[in-house]
């Protein structure tokens, strides 16, 4: 969907600014005892730290098990605060599974101020800080998780543990890829993109992050091209009107399929919010799962509202209608029947082969802009892949 970040922020209550010098620790663990809370030491901290979802762990194709999640930090003083470093714990066993230094903090916090220095949070802001980690093997995955966030404000450095998490078991979603074939990209895939993973949406009064585990999914030629042409005609483009299938046995709960394809090269003005999808199809998977295509070309799609579809029935025609710059299918799992307020889930594929990656988001976009083939990177992994969700830019077959 590559949907543009809407305005996420909200003032918070000021409290007294800290003078506190010497590290120590706080806890908000909901199974500690009233006397373990009243024994521990007391420590006045500028920011507060609260959970925002708990992570269910999916395997990607590296083998490894990736756990993705946002924090919520919350500036409770009159002053600037930085973010130095934060340690995600094993709760259990208080080892170190994650660990964010100040820079690599300033590139994960979003502040929705323009002005915000990076890794800082000003007088009573918040900022969502998005949190990546991999667990090597399944016995390695934590059962919750603590984090320690070492604070600078007024050169005064503080810190805390806070924020227990509970770990949700790993996904054992396994649904079959929507498109068949050879040569398909994961553009802004799971789990380091930013474009889907941050574009966490402040609709009616709550927070979703609806598209964390999206993909757009983007189709080349045999010489690693996106598009072949006039890169302003939605034909010139591998991936335009190629078929999206059903990903499982399902039942239709939405499906649109009268809006126009929206100009390439650039996001359309003023579009309303629900017609971001534009030419979209949402399936109930059951089990609280929901599936949704969205960007189809216009009058392509070939369900109703209500109907029950079989796993491999064509949906619908990739185009690029709604909150689109260029053809794509944009695919994504939540947790609801709203593409927009729900939260976004892992999910795993039954076979793909995979041996390369585009060389880096920038390297992604400037084959958009160019039409020359994108710059690729060999992959460490194996070529193939069982029960696995592709990582971000992983240029992939898949089974016809």
């Amino acid at each position: 969907m590559k949907i543009n970040h809407f305005l996420f922020c909200a003032a918070v209550l000021s409290c007294c600014a800290s003078t506190v010098v010497r590290a120590t620790e706080t806890t908000d663990d909901p199974d500690a005892t009233a006397e373990s809370l009243v024994n521990q030491p007391l420590i006045v901290t500028p920011l507060v730290m609260q959970t925002v979802r708990r992570p269910v762990p999916v395997k990607g194709g590296d083998g490894r098990y990736h756990l993705e999640y946002e924090l919520q930090l919350d500036n409770y003083s009159g002053d600037d605060v930085t973010a130095d470093q934060l340690h995600v714990l094993d709760a259990a066993t208080g080892t170190v599974v994650g660990e964010f230094n100040a820079a690599k903090l300033a590139a994960r916090l979003v502040v929705r101020d323009t002005r915000a220095v990076p890794g800082q949070l000003g007088a009573s802001q918040l900022g969502l800080l998005y949190v990546h980690v991999i667990a090597a093997q399944l016995g390695d995955i934590p059962k919750s998780l603590d984090h320690r966030l070492t604070m600078t404000s007024n050169n005064m450095t503080v810190a805390a543990t806070a924020a227990r998490l509970p770990v949700d078991v790993p996904t054992n979603l396994v649904i079959d890829p929507p498109l068949r074939g050879q040569r398909f990209i994961a553009g802004d895939g799971c789990c380091d993109s930013t474009r889907h993973v941050r574009a966490t949406l402040a609709i009616n009064g709550r927070a979703f992050t609806a598209q964390r585990f999206a993909i757009d999914w983007e189709a080349m030629d045999a010489n690693g091209r996106i598009y072949v042409g006039n890169p302003k005609d939605p034909k010139s483009y591998i991936i335009y009107n190629k078929p999206a299938y059903a990903v499982a046995d399902a039942r239709v709960i939405a499906a649109v399929g009268n809006l126009k394809n929206s100009p390439i090269g650039s996001f359309p003005l003023n579009l309303p919010i629900d017609q971001a999808d534009g030419n979209h199809v949402v399936l109930d998977l059951g089990g609280g799962h929901y599936a949704l295509y969205a960007h189809f070309a216009p009058y392509s799609v070939q369900v109703h509202v209500g109907q029950n579809v079989h796993r491999g029935q064509v949906l619908g025609m990739v185009g690029t209608s709604g909150n689109s710059s260029e053809p794509h299918l944009h695919f994504q799992v939540t947790d609801g029947p709203s593409t927009l307020l729900s939260d976004g889930l892992p999910y795993l594929l039954p076979k793909f082969h995979a041996t390369r990656a585009g060389a880096s988001t920038k390297a992604f976009d400037q084959a958009i802009i160019d039409g020359k083939p994108i710059a690729t990177v060999p992959l460490a992994a194996p070529a193939e892949h069982e029960q696995e969700l592709p990582l971000d830019l992983w240029i992939v077959d898949l089974p016809d």
